[in-house]
């Protein structure tokens, strides 16, 4: 107790004394031991409220004892079921969860992980992802600050998030991994993914990548195909060794029908393959049968202007218009403009870009007028110094808004710009970096922006037609130029034709995903609107059965999940309430099961984390070793903890009843001796 708080006791004491004494010995009149017995029930009052206004605390020390979690993480995932672990896991998580020696020392919790964390003691490995990091990532939110060794009854095998051995490094408690399922290494070659753009144009070749990887101790050989129903549209043979166990097939397929296309790959098994259902995948396409027109406004004919027109138009879905910047009037046919270095006179033709949110296709370069540009847009900023510079073109592989490759930039002549500094705003997607003299730059030479609802790629170099030639000298063909221009064009020309209603949504569905369907709304001024009803009718194509599922509004977006559907064909049909609008498409569910796609458990992972985190790794059959461990384990001791906490002296209503009875002794016994 703090020595003013003893002072203001001993004062309130005294004070009390001396305001009774001075009533009942100095100003009250009678008997002297009447005056004693108010005067000790007078005193009693004054002293509560004194003590009851002073409030005096004292310091309680509690003292509680923390015995250390023992988490039980178990894989709830289809691929368990697949091994035949069920009741093998089962049986651990109870022996580990009922034992009496290890409930003694922990605190022990149980949780099941799939596509997500759930805290329960009930398994039915029946979950279609398997998302081991996140299992991490919510741990060390749960269980910071505390003593908490994970158990991870689990395969290994994950489909879901990054590589779980980095996320278990990150994680600051110890994991000790307990392997489910066939450790034996058998020979197996898998499809472990397939790259492939969303949309094609109609009588074109569009890009498809195949990564395909091998397990096995011996050299193998088979043969990866591409089907398109039943007709062979791309084969390759492949060649694997234990060093060599992993390839990235590029391959072009032809685009011949309109609408979304199903294509098929597969490769040839081995003889000895134990699994065989992560040989196949398959992939969709939206053929596009509509011609974009692009048009090129210039300051000055320049050989640019006609490479552009070449490179464009070899896509048989282009149509590539050239005019001055004096003649440039409506704009509304045009899916995508190109702009040649701009000078003033392109004041207007700014403005309308603006006002209508169109997407364009910036070329800067010594003619360029830059003190127009810097004020005409907010995207960059160039350092104005009318001194010619040459930029060597950079290769960005991480460049992401659209699928590219380095067509060997390395070996381009540069183009010419301007010298200075160029400052861009956040946000940008730099597909070639600036090189100056030999020495790379962090500086964009070909960037894209999204902003403002519309699409914008910016060039900051002239001589392109150069580029074209030395790609044709180096391989005798335009192809490989115009391809980038072509990608260029159709990423910045899509989406721009204006439409009041506007579906997303994917061709090609696995049926262990979510099946979301997203739809955009526009008024008549082409806002947002969030008071609209949407709803979608959904038919199956092969039993017939129909449903209606009205759309949910989620943040700027209409949203509808459809993941209970079963595996097949829809043909579904959103419509607006009250406004007549409606769009129609067309998508398949596949009955694939991602988590079958192992063929064994993924022990070298796991060991891994095992040897990060200094622990061993055990089997679902090692429940007395795992225990044996736990329990001779120190450093996973029972905490006692204290806790001080400041606590009144007396409690409140204690001294408001003390005063109330001492002034009602007082006032009856004054009463009754007739001195009131």
């Amino acid at each position: 107790m703090p020595a003013t708080t003893v002072f203001l006791l001993i004062g309130a004491f005294l004070l009390s004394v001396a305001l009774a004494a001075f009533q009942y010995f100095f100003l009250a009149k009678g008997r002297l031991s009447q005056n004693a017995i108010f005067a000790t029930l007078r005193f009693i009052a004054l002293f509560s409220l004194l003590v009851l206004l002073i409030n005096p605390k004292i310091t309680n020390t509690e003292y509680t004892t923390e015995k250390p979690n023992l988490v039980l993480a178990v894989d709830n995932s289809s691929s368990i079921a697949n091994f035949e672990a069920e009741d093998e896991v089962r049986d651990l998580v109870n022996n580990l969860a009922e034992d009496p020696d290890l409930r003694e020392k922990f605190a022990i919790q149980t949780f099941s992980f799939g596509r997500e964390v759930n805290q329960n003691n009930e398994f039915d490995f029946e979950e279609s992802q398997s998302d081991l990091p996140s299992v991490f990532k919510d741990f060390s939110t749960v269980f910071e600050g505390q003593i908490a060794p994970v158990i991870l009854i689990t395969d290994g095998n994950q489909t879901v998030g990054e590589e779980f051995t980095f996320a278990a490094q990150r994680f600051r408690q110890p994991v000790i991994p307990v392997v489910v399922g066939d450790t034996v290494k058998y020979q197996d070659l898998y499809i472990s993914r397939v790259n492939v753009n969303k949309y094609a144009f109609l009588n074109n070749r569009f890009p498809v990548e195949v990564m395909v990887n091998y397990s096995g101790n011996s050299s193998a050989e088979s043969t990866l195909q591409i089907f398109s129903g039943e007709s062979v549209v791309y084969s390759k043979a492949l060649k694997f060794s234990p060093e060599e166990n992993s390839a990235v097939i590029q391959a072009e397929l032809p685009a011949n029908s309109i609408g979304p296309q199903t294509y098929r790959v597969e490769l040839q098994p081995l003889e000895s393959e134990k699994n065989v259902l992560n040989n196949r995948r398959e992939f969709a396409v939206e053929v596009i049968d509509e011609r974009t027109k692009v048009l090129i406004a210039y300051s000055f004919l320049h050989p640019d202007v006609g490479a552009l027109k070449k490179a464009i138009e070899s896509n048989q879905q282009r149509e590539v218009e050239i005019k001055p910047i004096s003649e440039v009037s409506d704009l509304q046919d045009y899916q995508l403009l190109i702009l040649y270095q701009p000078d003033n006179r392109f004041k207007d033709l700014f403005s309308e870009l603006e006002a209508q949110s169109k997407n364009y296709f910036l070329i800067a370069g010594p003619r360029t007028d830059w003190n127009f540009l810097n004020n005409s847009q907010d995207i960059f900023t160039q350092e104005i110094t009318n001194q010619p510079e040459e930029f060597f073109p950079a290769w960005n592989e991480n460049f992401k808004a659209f699928q590219t490759e380095d067509i060997g930039y390395s070996g381009f002549p540069p183009l010419e710009g301007n010298f200075g500094k160029i400052e861009f705003s956040e946000g940008i997607d730099i597909l070639l970096y600036r090189q100056i003299q030999g020495v790379d730059t962090n500086d964009p030479l070909l960037a894209i922006a999204e902003a403002g609802g519309s699409k914008k790629a910016f060039l900051m170099g002239a001589n392109l037609w150069r580029w074209r030639s030395a790609v044709f000298q180096e391989r005798n063909s335009f192809e490989d130029f115009d391809r980038v221009i072509g990608n260029l064009v159709q990423f910045l020309a899509a989406g721009s034709r204006k439409e009041r209603l506007v579906i997303h949504y994917e061709p090609l569905y696995n049926s262990s995903e979510e099946v979301i369907l997203q739809a955009d709304f526009f008024d008549r001024n082409y806002n947002f609107d969030p008071r609209a009803l949407l709803e979608i009718s959904i038919m199956n194509e092969d039993t017939g059965d129909k449903r209606q599922v009205p759309f949910l509004l989620k943040e700027n977006s209409y949203e509808v999940d459809l993941s209970s559907l079963e595996a097949g064909v829809y043909n579904f049909t959103v419509k607006v309430s009250g406004e007549g609008l409606s769009r129609s498409g067309t998508f398949r569910i596949m009955d694939f099961d991602v988590e079958q796609q192992f063929a064994g458990a993924n022990f070298e992972a796991l060991q891994e984390v095992a040897e990060s985190k200094g622990q061993k790794v055990y089997f679902h059959k090692d429940f007395e070793a795992i225990k044996d461990q736990l329990l001779s384990d120190n450093s996973y001791a029972t905490v006692q903890k204290s806790q001080q906490k400041d606590v009144p002296l007396i409690d409140w209503k204690y001294l408001l009843g003390i005063i109330i009875l001492a002034l009602s002794a007082e006032w009856f016994l004054r009463k009754y001796y007739g001195l009131i």
